[in-house]
């Protein structure tokens, strides 16, 4: 049973991971803000989907490793604490 590999088949893929990866955010309990501010916990799978950042999961296997992209939140305190503690290693 061979499989035509062709744009159709692509898409269809793109798709059902992209579904895949949103159903995992879902059940990981993500918090999102809608357009009006107002808070959602525990969102629905399409409510995380039509977020302006998620759409880079769509489009490709892997986003960009940034901290942004990652979901990661700068922190200026662990920073901080983790250049002084390289720092003070590299004296050692």
């Amino acid at each position: 049973m061979e499989k035509t590999r062709n744009k159709v088949w692509r898409r269809f893929q793109q798709d059902r991971v992209f579904k895949a990866r949103m159903q995992k955010f879902s059940s990981w309990g993500y918090t999102i803000f809608d357009e009006g501010g107002n808070r959602i916990d525990n969102a629905h799978w399409f409510e995380i989907a039509q977020q302006r950042w998620a759409k880079k999961y769509k489009d490709s296997s892997t986003p960009c490793s940034c901290w942004l992209c990652r979901g990661e939140k700068y922190n200026r305190r662990d920073y901080v604490k983790e250049t002084r503690r390289m720092i003070r290693e590299s004296l050692e």
